[in-house]
This record gives C-alpha cells, structure tokens and sequence, in this order.
C-alpha cells in the first residue's frame, strides 16, 4: 500500500510539473490550487514599466541613427541641416544669399536716387572752384595733383599728402614738402599735369620748399570749363537712368503697363534733376562773368 503512494505522489508531482510548462502562468488562490504543493512558493512574471526603462545613451542615440546617403553616392555622408564651417545651416546660408524681395523692387527708385545724389555732390564741388577769386587754382586743386614716388609703381598720392600748399600772394605759390625724398616726384608730378605745365623751383634758403607761378585763366575759358562740366553731368544722369531701365526690363514678370509707369517715373526723376543742373550752370557762369567785371 505504501508503494502506491508513493507512486501516485510521484506521477501527481510530475504532471503538475508538465502542466506549469504548457500552460500560461495565471496566478489563482491558494484554495484553488489544490494540486500544487504547499511547500511551492508563488512565482509571478517580472514586469519593467516604460518609466523604468534605462534611456539610450547619446552615443547608442547616434550609433542608431540612420545613415544618410552621400549625394556622391557614399554612405555616412553628413546631414543637410547640419552646420558647415561658417557656423549657420546650409539652408540658412542660402536664404541670405538670395537678395530681398525690397531690393528687387522694379518700383523702388531709391538706388537710383542715390547716385542721382552722389553725382550732383562730385560736380558741384568742381563747379565751385571755377567761382573762387583765384579760379581753378587754389589749395584744393594744387593738393589734389598725383604723385607716384616710385618710377615704375602705380601707386599714387596726393600732393597735399606729402607737402604743405600756401599761396605766396599774387599767382606765386608755395609747396613745402615734408621730405627730402618727395622733392623729386613733386617736380615731376606738377610738370606732367595738364593744367600747370610747369616745372616749380626750388627754394635757395629751404631745399624742401618749391615755388610756383600759375597763369590767370581767361573768363572765355572759365565759361567753358563751367559748361563741359555741366554737360558731363547731364551726361552721367542720362547713363544712370538708361542702365537703371535696362536692370528693369530684365525682369520679364512685368506687364507693360508696368514697365510703362516705371519708365514715366524714371522720365519725371530725371527731368527734376536736368533742371537742377540748368540752374547751377547760369549762377556759376553768371558768377564767373560778374568776377571779370
């Protein structure tokens, strides 16, 4: 008899055993689970919540990553929205490269303005050396005279930068150098412009210091030269605006009644500056004349 239990106890505990291994793990009451052993602790399946999970390292992160093709046709060839050299993104470099929609404004007429402006500056100052008592020999005109140092170089200064200009009185003038070395290319300087064509002499008592005499310019001259002036400038307007409707007419997204209203504008602007060159012309000449008297 105590034979057969041990053989029943041997069989109970080995299909138990069998049933654990093909059966899904679900947890009952003690009291409903009399063919387990007491002795047999609970066993439960370990579970790891997504707030437990370690995070990936910035290295895993990277090693992860997908690689993206070279447009050479290699692998692992660097992003697109990274950094380049110069600090920005690639597609932030090419959105400043692109000019603004401001500057490409086929209406805006302020570029032109500014060149309207700059050359009206640069041809009145000309004009006002033709009113000065001594006329277009003075200080300014005397200094502003190119002086290259070196024979074969094409580097140039001006006179004023490397002497002192001071009227003597009269049509004698007074060019002191600041040295010795500049004496020489001074000469030469002032002997190869076209509007002295002299050669200044040199000072007995001060080797740094030439003296020069300039001839009086005629009032027929002086008119002249005031008149050229004034139809170089008329030219240069004349240019600025032919090359600021030829920048226009590129752009072929305009209609005609566009390109139409730009041109009246352009016609207008320069128009209201011909008639600021009209005026400067007769009060300089007038000024010119009235000095002969």
């Amino acid at each position: 008899m105590n034979s057969l239990r041990v053989a029943n106890s041997f069989v109970r505990s080995n299909v138990t055993a069998a049933v654990l291994r093909t059966t899904p793990c679900i947890l009952l009451p003690q009291a409903q689970r009399p063919w387990l052993p007491q002795q047999l602790p609970q066993q439960t399946l370990p579970v790891r919540s997504f707030s437990h999970s370690p995070s990936l390292s910035k290295r895993n992160r990277k090693e992860e990553e997908p690689e993206e093709d070279d447009p050479r046709g290699k692998k692992g060839g660097k992003k697109s929205n990274k950094k380049e050299k110069g600090g920005a993104p690639a597609q932030q470099q090419q959105q400043e490269a692109q000019p603004s929609a401001a500057a490409e404004d086929p209406f805006n007429l302020d570029p032109l303005i500014a060149l309207f402006q700059k050359t009206e500056s640069h041809y009145t100052s000309q004009l006002a050396l033709l009113r000065s008592p001594t006329g277009r020999f003075n200080v300014e005109s005397i200094g502003a005279i190119p002086v290259s140092l070196e024979k074969k170089s094409t580097v140039t200064y001006r006179l004023q930068e490397l002497a002192t200009v001071a009227p003597l009185g009269g049509r004698r003038w007074s060019i002191l150098a600041f040295e010795e070395a500049s004496v020489k290319p001074i000469i030469s300087a002032v002997l190869k412009s076209p509007d002295f064509n002299q050669q200044p002499q040199r000072n007995e008592e001060n080797p740094l210091e030439l003296t020069m005499t300039v001839e009086p310019e005629k009032v027929d001259e002086l008119v002249k030269r005031a008149k050229d002036l004034c139809t170089e400038w008329r030219n240069k307007l004349r240019d600025e605006t032919h090359k600021h409707e030829t920048h226009v007419k590129k752009n072929k997204s305009l209609l005609k009644d566009d390109l139409f209203k730009i041109k009246e504008a352009l016609k207008k602007l320069q128009d209201e500056r011909m008639k600021v060159v009209a005026h400067k012309e007769k009060e300089v000449v007038a000024a010119i004349q009235s000095k002969a008297k």
